[in-house]
């Protein structure tokens, strides 16, 4: 390769969570064009000056992740000087050291799973989309784990999806989205089935072992010890029970979104000791139920995010952040079918940008650029009223 021509040059970084000093890529200013914006604002008709970068999405060195212990985060100016962030050092840096670290020490933990199948050289795509799952990690090891960041980072993961099926991968069906939709419904239930199995472990500890120190010389204490024994085997199996219809209850929805849909099993080829990335994926999902298969459920995540960040974090400003958000959860949610959803907030982006555009004493790019959301939103809202009538038929 002709080095002038690389569009890659080198800065070094401590690692905040292990020390290690880190050499990462950043890309020279002008090394590629775009031409082109998705509905929801991601960047088409990308080529590189050098070609034989083409292969490569940009996002794959939007996140800076460790070599040493995988800590990652989005490697911008902030984390370029996390050195002088006093409150980063104060309030963040300690907890989510020790969660990190914690986590890594396990040989089957997700930050080592994740870190260990990185390879930009011959996966570009499968580690663009690991090291955004691992800034979402380290984000949520936070106190106050920032939503907006969370949702621009799932959303980038849909794009890298979306990218990936435009090029030659598995095409994820639209009416997929349905499904999506149904999992996430009963993905409350499921994630508190084991919860409650443990609890009733607990229960079983305290009257095997408290109940016989404290009431072991009443009278009849083995007839109610046996009472109880009786009545927590009972929850136990109808737990089990649930666990179990749970599972065939998912498959169901497999089945049946195969039949409805039409939708292929993956053609994806090897991936590390894994038949496919899908099946890695679906590896790390039963650990952490965060993790997106596709497109649409990256998608589904980023609203969500995006929506609790809107309600009330206080991570979005009132003004044009504030339509740029109700547009791109409107959006969001129209393309993963939650159309009532996505009325909602389109109504809310059309209303808050109305506002804007009759406010007096406004610069001209700032309404010029509220403007063209607003004809975005305008022409979205007709196209998801259109998409809702035709599910309602």
């Amino acid at each position: 390769m002709n080095k002038t021509a690389d569009p890659l040059y080198y800065s070094q970084l401590e690692c905040p969570v292990c020390k290690t000093i880190n050499e990462f890529e950043n890309i020279k200013a002008g090394s590629y064009t775009e031409s082109g914006k998705d509905s929801d604002f991601r960047p088409t008709g990308r080529a590189w000056l050098n070609f034989e970068y083409n292969k490569y999405n940009p996002l794959l060195f939007f996140i800076a992740t460790c070599k040493k212990c995988f800590y990652s985060r989005e490697f911008n100016q902030d984390y370029k000087n996390w050195q002088k962030d006093a409150s980063f050092k104060t309030y963040r840096l300690k907890i989510i050291q020790e969660a990190h670290l914690k986590d890594l020490s396990k040989s089957d933990g997700i930050v080592r799973l994740l870190g260990q199948h990185i390879n930009q050289g011959k996966h570009p795509f499968e580690s663009a989309v690991i090291k955004f799952l691992l800034a979402i990690y380290d984000l949520k090891l936070q106190s106050r784990p920032p939503q907006l960041d969370i949702g621009r980072y799932f959303l980038r993961i849909g794009w890298l999806f979306r990218e990936k099926n435009e090029s030659g991968g598995t095409v994820v069906n639209k009416g997929s989205g349905l499904f999506i939709k149904l999992r996430a419904e009963n993905n409350d239930t499921r994630l508190s089935l084991p919860k409650i199995e443990e609890n009733m472990d607990g229960l079983k500890r305290m009257i095997e072992h408290d109940f016989p120190l404290m009431f072991g010389n009443v009278p009849d204490f083995e007839h109610y010890i046996q009472s109880l024994r009786q009545a927590i085997s009972e929850v136990s199996l109808s737990v089990n029970s649930l666990i179990t219809a749970d599972s065939k209850f998912l498959q169901v929805i497999t089945d049946t979104e195969k039949a409805l849909t039409g939708a292929e099993p993956s053609s994806e080829t090897a991936f590390f000791e894994f038949s496919s990335f899908a099946e890695f994926l679906k590896l790390i999902r039963e650990l952490w139920d965060e993790v997106p298969l596709s497109e649409e459920e990256a998608l589904l995540k980023a609203a969500q995010y995006y929506e609790k960040a809107y309600q009330g974090s206080g991570e979005i400003s009132q003004g044009i952040q504030q339509v740029q958000a109700a547009y791109l959860i409107a959006e969001l949610s129209r393309r993963v079918n939650n159309n009532e959803n996505a009325n909602q907030y389109f109504n809310q982006a059309i209303r808050l940008g109305r506002e804007i555009t009759m406010s007096k004493g406004l610069d001209k790019s700032t309404v010029s650029f509220t403007k063209k959301l607003l004809e975005m939103a305008m022409d979205q809202a007709r196209l998801n009223k259109k998409e809702s009538e035709g599910v309602a038929s």
